[in-house]
């Protein structure tokens, strides 16, 4: 009996350390299935390093007025989803890895109809069911509302929005639970919700919390090429100029300490990509929006692309903010962006916090020559210990 018991409290033990790792070492990737018409190289299925991603998050499918939704590039969704030449679809190949995939709905330029959609019980509930026929169709392992933001009103947001957000969610989340019911198998529903406090008068976040199985928090983005000075595109901790709270650190701690979250229900985003700043040689520093920077776009860059033009910059490190900065002093340009020693600065982190991940935006922008993911190496690293190839 003595034996029983002590193989019991060894199980028991055992399974809680395995659930720990799981909560404090999520690795995910948002995949734009948009681009892959344009770059189907390097989004191809077959070159994902599912060996080192827990989930991938397809995106996006979207809500139509009437709460039926649609995929944002329906040429894309049938190569990747549904191949019929005989070869795995994105799924399947992720599954055959123990990868899931979850479907995310919405992103920034498809949000405009959340509102009325949220607003309706009948739209809700068509919302709902279409949510569970493409789970069924393609075999989907959760969802992900990326409804940017309730109470915008660029994206016809109004106030009512903060509780139709919670509702909807409810009526999903019911929804799944009635398929995991008939089924057997656990479904997700998460919410990518925004960083700055200002968004989350318009979020009922205590009771999102209670519905969804997780939240990531979009930790991208916080400055960029649009604003009046060169910034840190996703600083680790509060940069010297700016919103003091825009960081990685200022988000989890206002979900977390402020709102009462539970770390393991958050992921905190960490971007793939950068901006670039013309006419500028220093962090901080006015920029020149009209300034050639050496690169084709003002948004954002991917971090494959910033290493193959590496040669022309030295790397500089912000201590306080713990980010990297790139600078070509001869040709007056300034990069932020994430590098391998900060991801894992991020990574160790979230171990600290324990918190339940980190989530990437994008998946496959680190593709470097080929077959070299530096950054995701990085991050699972820190996670996980190194890959074995």
């Amino acid at each position: 009996m003595k034996r029983l018991w002590i193989c019991t409290l060894f199980l028991i033990t055992s399974l809680a350390m395995v659930s720990g790792q799981e909560k404090t070492g999520v690795v995910e990737g948002y995949y734009p299935a948009w681009e892959w018409a344009e770059h189907s190289e390097r989004l191809a299925p077959a070159g994902i390093p599912f060996d080192r991603l827990d989930a991938l998050l397809y995106c996006f499918f979207y809500p139509e007025e009437s709460g039926d939704l649609v995929g944002v590039a329906p040429a894309a969704d049938a190569a990747l989803l549904e191949p019929g030449d005989g070869s795995p679809s994105l799924v399947e190949r992720a599954h055959q890895s123990g990868t899931r995939v979850v479907l995310s709905l919405g992103g920034w330029e498809h949000s405009g109809n959340f509102p009325m959609v949220a607003a309706d019980p009948e739209r809700r509930a068509r919302f709902a069911s279409a949510c569970r026929r493409l789970i069924e169709r393609y075999g989907f392992d959760g969802i992900d509302i990326d409804w940017e933001f309730p109470g915008y009103k660029n994206h016809n947001g109004t106030p009512d929005d903060r509780v139709n957000f919670t509702l909807l969610l409810r009526t999903v989340r019911d929804t799944l639970d009635g398929l995991e019911a008939e089924t057997g198998s656990d479904y997700t529903l998460s919410a990518s919700l925004p960083a700055a406090a200002s968004h989350l008068v318009d979020l009922q976040v205590d009771r999102i919390a209670a519905i969804v199985d997780y939240m990531t928090i979009m930790t991208w983005d916080l400055h960029g090429s649009w604003g009046a000075i060169s910034n840190h595109n996703a600083a680790l901790y509060a940069p010297r100029e700016g919103d003091p709270g825009r960081s990685l650190d200022g988000a989890f701690r206002l979900y977390h300490d402020t709102h009462g979250v539970p770390a393991e229900k958050i992921s905190m985003g960490v971007p793939f990509s950068g901006y670039a700043y013309g006419g500028v040689t220093a962090m901080y520093a006015e920029q020149d929006r009209e300034a050639p920077t050496g690169f084709a776009t003002r948004d954002a860059i991917p971090y494959g692309q910033i290493a193959g033009e590496m040669a022309r910059f030295e790397r500089r490190w912000d201590a306080a903010a713990a980010a990297p900065w790139y600078v070509d002093a001869a040709g007056k340009v300034v990069v932020s962006v994430d590098d391998p020693e900060s991801v894992r600065l991020k990574a160790e982190y979230v171990q600290k916090r324990g918190a339940r991940g980190l989530a990437i935006w994008r998946l496959m922008d680190d593709r470097v020559g080929g077959d070299a993911f530096p950054l995701l190496d990085s991050l699972h690293g820190a996670l996980r210990g190194p890959t074995e190839n």
